[in-house]
């Protein structure tokens, strides 16, 4: 199931669901109203689709939107071996099933950390489908290309490649974690708990981390170059998980792209009402 905790408020919005090769892929969208254009959200992988609801408040108003749970990463009860295809390339497939399934041709397109990069492949591998793209706090793996990379993106590309490993591994390494938490502070807010969600259940970590290898070696700035839409690329300088240099390498990457930095913005600005990122996405949505 996508309703990652029964306590959450749940999104506002339609859900659907679909079977594709055995796999079940569960979407979300805003009531169609035929005179709006559509838009689609790319989150990151392994995080549940109730982060989206600020966002989703923000553009229904003049888009019909949608998003989708990324494969296997929540779902835990379709089997998962480890060695299922997890790309970039496979949750474009996703992302186009969806599509396809709701009849819509073309629309624009959102992508939010790994979700950036997910967006980023769709963009260029599917022109035709998709008008204009956006970026936000992308998460382009390219300190693994000499780039900046911040104490998370060290710490997390040090810890989930031994995690990935196998379940065994996982499970010692999650023992461990729930020990050290055990001891420490309480997320306090429930975007911090939407954000942690992988971590608090060692199955949902293991697929996390099997996914998380599948995206760390994709070359962004190759994709980005063939990049062809008018692209709005947006930064925070507060963000603490993505520095805002790979998201400025990305912006220089792509032929059309505008880079915004949100001078007060943090990597969860996309999550929170009324942030300065969400208006400014609603601005350039609107043209």
């Amino acid at each position: 199931m996508t309703s990652a905790c029964a306590d959450w408020p749940p999104l506002d919005c339609e859900r659907g669901s679909l079977a594709v090769a055995g796999l079940v892929i569960r979407y979300h969208y805003t009531a169609p109203d035929p005179d709006k254009p559509w838009l689609l959200i790319a989150l990151p992988f392994g995080i549940p689709v109730e982060i989206a609801a600020a966002a989703l408040d923000a553009f229904r108003p003049a888009f019909n939107v949608i998003t989708w749970a990324n494969r296997y990463a929540l779902d835990l009860d379709v089997p998962f071996s480890g060695d299922e295809p997890l790309s970039p390339t496979d949750h474009v497939e996703d992302m186009l099933s969806v599509l396809a399934e709701l009849g819509v041709r073309r629309c624009r397109l959102i992508g939010y950390c790994s979700g950036a990069g997910i967006a980023l492949v769709a963009a260029r591998e599917h022109p035709d489908r998709f008008s204009d793209l956006v970026l936000v706090n992308g998460e382009f793996q390219l300190f693994q290309r000499g780039h900046v990379a911040t104490a998370y993106q060290r710490s997390i590309d040090s810890f989930l490649p031994v995690v990935a490993r196998d379940r065994e591994t996982a499970e010692s390494i999650f023992s461990t974690m729930a020990e050290v938490a055990a001891a420490g502070e309480v997320p306090d807010s429930l975007l911090q708990r939407q954000m942690n969600y992988p971590f608090g259940h060692v199955e949902r970590l293991f697929r996390y981390a099997r996914s998380y290898l599948a995206y760390r070696d994709f070359d962004a700035a190759t994709v980005a170059g063939g990049v062809p839409q008018s692209t709005l690329v947006i930064a925070g300088r507060r963000d603490e998980h993505t520095d805002p240099e790979n998201s400025q390498a990305i912006a220089q990457a792509i032929p059309r792209a505008t880079l915004l930095m949100d001078d007060e913005g943090d990597h969860y600005a996309f999550c929170k009402p009324r942030s300065a990122t969400l208006a400014a996405i609603t601005r350039h949505l609107r043209g």
